[in-house]
């Protein structure tokens, strides 16, 4: 990765010849969302700033983050020779559904961009030809708790996806993850995760936000995302309604997609809404988190 390819030819190539399927199941052009974009510019901080790319991010659900790493990694592994991706979701489901999103980049590319692919059985895309010729590059997606995971690999590219929800030795499997890739500023490791309570992710996040870690902490609150809106129907605001409005900057539209989402998508559940889609890392977690105090005031009186 040079930096002209970074800063122009990386989200050009994205957007012009990578396609996704969309929340609509359409095949489209993927072209980066405000939350995608905050990640791209974070990366790109970090490679202008020629550190390892290190990324840790906080979110609330379908923000895209799982689509914009692919393209991102994509990219990389498509255009350049023996660079090797390892995609690691939380469930085998899960990982499937990364290795069909990779799967459909592929097959949607310009023939002439299309670089020659062998046949696999596993979840993987290997860049390269029978007589060892092509590119000798490979996207690999698994689940957490795969045997020996990261061992024995040298990995370019690492995609950790709602670690949060991983099962098993986490520590352990991180470790061997970590250990598989190099030091170097070519090289990117993002997380990704929605909270779910004080564990092995937390740990993480609490680290890399106090400096402790070399993971750039990146959140993205529900508000940031546009889509979230829906046309305001005109119902009267409630307390927490003009409290959030004030402290946040809410449109009318936006409450009115939050109401929409509480009733329809949490079962009328606050403490849900806030756990699946939080406005603030502190909500994310004291949402997830088992707590014998009462959270509504303790989320309240932190400082924004």
């Amino acid at each position: 990765m040079n930096e002209q390819e970074l800063t122009l030819n990386t989200r050009k190539y994205i957007e012009n010849f990578i396609y996704i399927r969309n929340k609509k199941s359409r095949i489209v052009k993927l072209h980066f969302n405000e939350p995608q974009s905050k990640l791209y510019r974070a990366i790109q901080k970090q490679y202008d700033e020629g550190k390892p790319i290190r990324i840790i991010i906080l979110k609330a659900r379908q923000m895209g983050f799982s689509t914009a790493t692919g393209g991102i990694i994509f990219k990389q592994i498509a255009t350049h020779r023996n660079a090797d991706a390892a995609i690691v979701a939380h469930t085998e489901q899960a990982s499937t559904n990364l290795f069909n999103m990779y799967k459909l980049m592929y097959d949607n590319l310009p023939p002439e961009l299309r670089p020659t692919k062998k046949a696999s059985n596993a979840k993987e895309i290997i860049f390269d030809n029978d007589d060892s010729t092509g590119l000798n590059s490979k996207i690999k997606c698994m689940a957490a708790g795969t045997k020996g995971l990261g061992r024995s690999m040298t990995l370019k590219y690492v995609h950790i996806s709602e670690l949060a929800f991983w099962e098993g030795n986490v520590a352990e499997q991180m470790n061997g993850l970590f250990q598989a890739v190099p030091n170097t500023p070519d090289s990117m490791i993002i997380v990704e995760s929605t909270a779910n309570g004080f564990e092995y992710y937390k740990e993480m996040w609490d680290k890399a936000t106090r400096g402790e870690n070399d993971f750039y902490p990146l959140f993205i609150g529900w508000n940031e995302l546009q889509e979230y809106q829906m046309p305001y129907s005109g119902f009267e605001l409630t307390d927490e309604e003009k409290q959030l409005m004030s402290k946040y900057s809410l449109t009318l539209d936006q409450l009115e997609w939050r109401r929409w989402c509480i009733r329809n998508n949490c079962n009328g559940d606050v403490q849900l809404f806030k756990q699946e889609y939080p406005i603030t890392p502190d909500e994310a977690f004291i949402s997830t988190g088992r707590c014998a105090f009462d959270q509504e005031k303790i989320v309240s009186y932190l400082p924004t």
